[in-house]
């Protein structure tokens, strides 16, 4: 069942004034301390917070939906990732109030699950999100309306070697944002399912330049 309430932990700013916020999702199976790690990279004026996802799979391991298999035909419960979407940007926007963050430079980070996600909540959300950093996701269609949208920064990576979203098949679904004329940073790196080094430092200099 999803839980209605999104926890998350946090790096608090090392000033007193407004910071900018980083939001982190993490990927299927995973939890809010993965991308946590990224803290010590992230810039110290940030707030950095992660978010666990609703849905409880085992222990310490939840998704933002759930996702099926049948005869090596993937789907989705697409109601429960609407509302996943609907909850981060609620989230999102309680999370700025509480910490005291500037409401115009927010950057969102996702990784697989927590990328396809970062899509829709950056481009459905009024302008909440200046930019996104996808990590071995992709455009998921159907979770998008593209008749209402914002135009974020966009950073997308993938892995030439992933075996559980195949780069070629998320490279395909970058014509979805080239149809509806939203421009991206695309980069390739030589890893699996995972974010190496190169990736690190690529995305953070990305945001550094763009935050």
């Amino acid at each position: 069942m999803l839980n209605k309430e999104i926890f998350h932990i946090v790096q608090k700013s090392n000033q007193e004034d407004e910071s900018p916020l980083v939001i982190l999702l993490h990927g299927y199976g995973s939890n809010e301390k993965d991308l946590f790690s990224f803290k010590e990279f992230l810039p110290k004026d940030a707030t950095v917070v992660s978010f666990r996802a609703p849905l409880k799979l085992f222990e310490d391991m939840y998704a933002w939906y759930q996702i099926y298999f049948e005869n090596n035909v993937k789907s989705f419960d697409e109601k429960s990732a609407q509302l996943s979407k609907n909850l981060i940007i609620d989230k999102i926007k309680e999370i700025t109030k509480q910490y005291n963050c500037d409401d115009k430079r927010i950057t969102l980070i996702g990784f697989s699950q927590g990328a396809i996600l970062g899509f829709p909540v950056a481009l459905m959300s009024n302008n909440l999100i200046k930019n996104l950093v996808a990590l071995s996701g992709y455009v998921e269609k159907k979770l998008i309306d593209f008749s209402s949208i914002a135009f974020p920064n966009i950073y997308i990576s993938h892995g030439i070697n992933d075996d559980v979203i195949p780069h070629l098949d998320s490279k395909k679904t970058l014509q979805i944002l080239n149809k509806n004329k939203i421009k991206y940073d695309y980069y390739e790196f030589n890893q699996g399912h995972s974010v190496n080094m190169d990736n690190l430092n690529s995305f953070l200099k990305w945001i550094k330049d763009k935050y």
